[in-house]
């Protein structure tokens, strides 16, 4: 526990020393970050719970229109712990005005849902997101614009959310994309041998082996005008174990959004992922899964920088995959989340 904190109080140090140095040169800088908070009742459960999610500062330096540094360092709470990590570390160097180069830690570049909350339309995330994607790389990235309107995007990385590896293979992904007048689409891939996933990703992974080859395609398209904002995203990956036959899932989302005026909106998504093979979710007596939710979440600006989200949703599986109040397993689950975040 000692270490655990002292770590967190280094990390923060070396923060404080990056922001005053950017601050006594002429060097374009800029300290940013957010507090993220929530109260979540569940069906199952009688009483509701108070959750501090998360603390994110974010500290980004660009010494000229080449060079650009990065750091994003964030408290996440982990039940009863809090676990203090760097969520994105990277370095940009741009060649002319066409190659940029990166290097570190980013948020990976797929699918259609953000990472933090303040850039979210609704408090949780997709079942596609949770299950179907990475979230962080550690690797390096090539980008380049291709016109005025597409754009080309190549990694390679230690595989899904790993720091380090160990197997002596990487992880190869790209992205093809396009945007003009608020209409954006991309099309993804990622592809390699993984090492078995960490206990606190929500993927199962006791019967794929010591290593597995996984390969995800995506899609994903954006649409946005006169306060109105259309989101889907298709997402459809497979599995090799070490051991066993091949595993496949498909998913996909579709959002839309209402933009009122410059205080309010209200979001409505559904999602659907389809386990054929039972790789994201236990089977159920053998059989797979087949998992839907639906979620209605208004938003409310309050101030600048302080957003409110009032959250309805649903889960629904074609197994007994839930548990009521009583105990009793059941094939729905119902979720009422209010959360609020602060971004600075």
């Amino acid at each position: 526990m000692y270490v655990h904190h002292l770590t967190g109080r280094l990390l923060l140090v070396a923060f404080v020393l990056l922001a005053s140095t950017a601050v006594a040169t002429a060097q374009t800088s800029e300290l940013t970050g957010f507090v993220d908070a929530s109260w979540v009742y569940n069906t199952a459960f009688p009483n509701g719970e108070f959750n501090l999610n998360e603390v994110e500062v974010n500290f980004l330096n660009q010494a000229s229109p080449r060079t650009l540094v990065r750091a994003d360092l964030e408290w996440v709470a982990q039940g009863e712990q809090t676990d203090v990590q760097v969520e994105q570390a990277f370095m940009s160097y741009t060649a002319g005005r066409h190659w940029t180069l990166t290097l570190g830690k980013f948020n990976a570049p797929i699918g259609f849902e953000m990472v933090d909350a303040p850039d979210m339309h609704q408090a949780s995330h997709a079942l596609v997101y949770d299950y179907g994607l990475p979230s962080n790389l550690v690797g390096f990235s090539i980008a380049r614009p291709l016109g005025p309107y597409f754009d080309l995007l190549a990694y390679g990385c230690n595989g899904w959310d790993r720091n380090t590896k160990t197997n002596g293979a990487m992880t190869w992904g790209g992205r093809f994309g396009y945007a003009r007048e608020g209409f954006l689409w991309g099309f993804s891939v990622i592809s390699g041998k993984e090492e078995a996933i960490l206990e606190a990703d929500p993927r199962p992974d006791l019967s794929l082996g010591p290593t597995f080859t996984r390969t995800v395609l995506d899609l994903d398209v954006n649409f946005s005008r006169n306060g109105w904002v259309l989101g889907g995203e298709y997402n459809r990956g497979k599995v090799i174990p070490a051991r066993g036959r091949e595993r496949l899932w498909a998913g996909f989302l579709l959002m839309v959004r209402r933009e009122f005026n410059e205080w309010m909106g209200l979001t409505a998504r559904y999602d659907h992922f389809d386990d054929q093979d039972g790789y994201a979710f236990a089977p159920i007596g053998g059989r797979p899964q087949k998992r839907q939710a639906v979620t209605v979440a208004p938003t409310f600006i309050l101030d600048e920088g302080f957003k409110a989200v009032a959250e309805l949703r649903m889960d629904l599986s074609n197994r007994d995959a839930f548990v009521d109040r009583d105990g009793r397993r059941t094939d729905r689950s119902t979720t009422v989340t209010c959360k609020l975040s602060y971004s600075f």
